[in-house]
């Protein structure tokens, strides 16, 4: 009895470590990401990658905030827990990204790559953000290697990759 709550009492306190850790990764990836993209000495590819990520993280950022301070709906539970969930899927999918494309040897294989992650992207809308110009900015680019919409459920897309990936 005494070593079955000694293990429920870890178990809760490990739960509660992760969620105050899930917390700070927003912050972290976004620092991350500005410092990169302020440092002349990074490359240009390094800094683009860098700019996605952080026009991601604020557009995810400014959308979550919406929903906090819509004072006419009900703030869904956890909103900022979810929100660096999805800070975290998105920092996963593009370095999965990256490792893939890198991978590819041929470029028929590097296009392979690139089309499915654009595709599980843009087809994994989270808040179905009509401003489809603003959304697609990096998506129409051509000279960014991330090429993928903001407006992403990072989580249903990293699924939705890694299933495509095994059939490439």
């Amino acid at each position: 009895m005494k070593t079955k709550r000694l293990i429920i009492i870890a178990l809760m306190a490990l739960a509660f470590n992760t969620t105050m850790n899930a917390q700070e990764v927003f912050k972290e990836i976004y620092n991350a990401a500005n410092a990169t993209l302020n440092d002349p000495k990074e490359d240009i590819g390094v800094r683009k990658i860098a700019l996605f990520k952080v026009e991601a993280l604020t557009y995810m950022n400014t959308k979550y905030l919406e929903v906090v301070l819509d004072t006419t709906t009900q703030i869904p539970y956890n909103a900022i827990a979810r929100r660096d969930s999805m800070a975290y899927y998105m920092y996963d999918y593009v370095n999965l990204f990256l490792k893939e494309y890198n991978r590819a040897s041929k470029q028929r294989d590097k296009d392979k790559v690139m089309k499915a992650f654009r595709e599980t992207s843009i087809n994994n809308p989270l808040f179905n953000d009509p401003n489809r110009e603003f959304v697609l900015y990096f998506f129409n680019k051509e000279d960014i290697l991330t090429q993928f919409s903001l407006d992403t459920d990072w989580v249903k897309a990293c699924e939705d990759v890694r299933r495509k990936l095994k059939e490439l």
